[in-house]
Order: structure tokens, then C-alpha cells, then sequence
């Protein structure tokens, strides 16, 4: 029994790598399959009309379906663009799109499919007009249409590190994925404008630029004012606390004049006689009580005062300031960035 088990399990181990052979070269074949009836319809326009165009064509046209057919669209779309260099057509931009297409170049796609709907040279067949129509569509749904304006108008603009190529009506095809758009012109700042493109969409795109030097000349203005406003509430700070600290010496006064008294009054001198020693003692303790208080709170203001002195925030660190609140018994103090 175990034996047989283990003929089993041998026997499934060795059909396991086999079905997944099997299952890649369907899919392989498949793919290849779908290249060459994509390549079958790519020759057929050219395979009788065009018997009598110049060897270099024929060759170019030979070699860019021999690579289509072994899925090597960066190389078939490079010998198409060299065929439509020597012999431009319908069928020369249909080729250049489908090999745009299988490489997510769809702008370029959507561009050559679309000239070859419209080129009369070598017109494509209706079922290629069907073909390259349907591939249109699917190009189509992976690129916005963009509406630019840019002000000033003669400002220049660049796309990716590349001047952009606008339609015949003026918008501008982006292809799927995040793209920079850099705007510039003499005189002015240059502004970047970043763009995700999502497929299928109409979008209106603005840039505005600003005079060069604009941004700095605002701060310089700006920062005396924030200056001025910071120091006119640290000398308020300061004048309370030289109010608060003069109103603590008099209270220090009336505690040391208390204080006399109840001394005198515990030592008195002969013929005399101390009635008020518990009010002179209260007294005292009010006095210095206040004295201990409004000089701790002037100490505080003059603090704050200092803190809150500002020329300006400088440019790497921006702006912050000190608020601070002022209670009966405490002072509740925070900076904000």
C-alpha cells in the first residue's frame, strides 16, 4: 500500500511540470497567434500594390513585420517610421500606431491611427478601417485633451523637457501618468505645473506667471511691518511691567512702615502701651504678600517683553511670535510657528 502511494504522488509530480508546459505554450502561442494575424493584416495591403515599390521598402517593410511577429514593437515601429520615410501612406502610419500602441506611446498612437483613417495613399482596406478605428478608440480612452493657457501669452513652455505638439485646434494630448509642465518668459518667475493624466478626459489648464522678483519684494516690505507690530507689543509688555514694578516698591514701602510698628509695638518704650499689635500684623502680612505678587508679576512682563522682541522672521525659519495672558495669581504664556 505504501508502494502505492508513493507511485502516486511520483506519478503526479511528473504530469504537474508537464501541464504547465502545456499551459505556457498555449499561452505563448496564443500571443503569437494574435502578433501574426495583427502582422497578417499589416501585409496584406502591401502584399500585390505594392510589388513594384524600390527593394529598400519592400526590405524595411519585410524586416519591421518579421520583428512585430516575434513581439519586438520598439524595433518594428523604428523600420515603419524608416518605410514612411521612403514611401508615406495610410498603411505606413497604421503600422507606425499599432506599434505605437503595443508600446503605451498612445499619444503617438492616437496621432498615426488617426492619420491613417485619413491618408489616401495606399487607402486602408475596410476590415484594416474597422481595425485601426477600434484601436483609435482604445488609444483614445488612455490620454486627456488639454486646454493650455498661459499668460502672458508669449511665454514659452515646456512639457517633460520637451516643447509640446498641440493639435490642429489648439489643445494638447498628454498620454496616461504624472507629467511637469514648465512655463517661462523674460522678466517673469518660472512657474511648474504638475498634470496626472487619468485617460479620457477634457481638462482646461491655466498658468499665470508673476514679474520676477515679486515674491522677495513682498517679504522685504512685509517683514518691517511684522517687525513693527512685534516691538510695539514688547514695549507694551515692558511699560506694564515698570508700572507693575513701581506699584510693588510702594507695596514693599507699606510693608516695611507695618512691619515698624508691630516691632515697636512689641518692644514699646516707657509710658506707652500697644493695643493693635494683631491689626499691625495683618497689615504687614497683606503688604508683603501684595509686594512678593506685583513684583513677581513685573519680572514676568519684562520677561515677556524681551522675548516678544522681533526684527522680522528670517527666511529660513518664517514667522513666530509669544502670546501670553496675564491672570490674578498666574501668567499663562505660548509661542505659535
Amino acid at each position: 500500500m505504501g508502494h502505492t502511494v508513493r507511485s502516486r504522488v511520483g506519478a503526479q509530480r511528473r504530469r504537474f511540470p508537464t501541464a504547465l508546459g502545456i499551459a505556457g505554450l498555449a499561452l505563448w502561442s496564443t500571443i503569437s497567434m494574435s502578433a501574426a494575424r495583427a502582422a497578417d493584416s499589416l501585409t496584406e495591403p502591401w502584399s500585390g500594390a505594392d510589388a513594384a515599390d524600390e527593394p529598400a521598402y519592400r526590405k524595411t517593410i519585410r524586416e519591421g513585420l518579421a520583428e512585430y511577429e516575434a513581439l519586438h514593437f520598439a524595433e518594428a515601429r523604428s523600420l515603419f517610421r524608416r518605410a514612411h520615410e521612403i514611401s508615406p501612406s495610410a498603411r505606413t502610419f497604421r503600422g507606425i500606431g499599432m506599434t505605437s500602441f503595443e508600446l503605451r506611446d498612445y499619444v503617438s498612437a492616437v496621432h498615426n491611427l488617426s492619420a491613417a483613417l485619413r491618408d489616401q495613399r495606399r487607402p486602408l482596406s475596410d476590415e484594416q478601417r474597422r481595425h485601426t478605428q477600434g484601436l483609435l478608440d482604445r488609444a483614445r480612452a488612455f490620454v486627456d485633451v488639454c486646454t493650455l493657457t498661459v499668460s502672458p501669452p508669449n511665454a514659452r513652455v515646456i512639457i517633460d523637457g520637451h516643447a509640446p505638439e498641440f493639435e490642429p485646434d489648439g489643445t494638447l494630448l498628454l498620454g496616461f501618468g504624472l507629467h511637469t509642465a514648465e512655463a517661462s518668459a523674460q522678466g517673469m518667475e518660472i512657474r511648474l505645473l504638475p498634470i496626472n493624466v487619468r485617460g479620457g478626459e477634457r481638462r482646461d489648464l491655466s498658468v499665470k506667471l508673476a514679474p520676477a522678483g515679486a515674491r522677495s519684494a513682498e517679504a522685504t516690505v512685509s517683514r518691517p511691518a511684522r517687525a513693527v507690530g512685534s516691538n510695539r507689543a514688547a514695549a507694551a509688555w515692558l511699560w506694564a511691567s515698570g508700572g507693575t514694578a513701581l506699584l510693588a516698591g510702594g507695596f514693599g514701602i507699606y510693608w516695611y512702615l507695618q512691619n515698624s510698628q508691630l516691632t515697636s509695638c512689641h518692644d514699646p518704650a516707657d509710658g506707652f502701651r500697644c493695643t493693635n499689635d494683631s491689626a499691625l500684623e495683618t497689615r504687614r502680612n497683606i503688604a508683603l504678600g501684595l509686594t512678593v505678587g506685583t513684583g513677581a508679576a513685573a519680572l514676568t512682563m519684562a520677561i515677556i517683553g524681551m522675548l516678544s522682541r522681533n526684527s522680522g522672521p528670517s527666511p529660513a525659519v518664517g514667522h513666530s511670535s509669544l502670546g501670553c495672558t496675564v491672570g490674578p495669581f498666574s501668567v499663562a504664556c505660548a509661542r505659535s510657528f
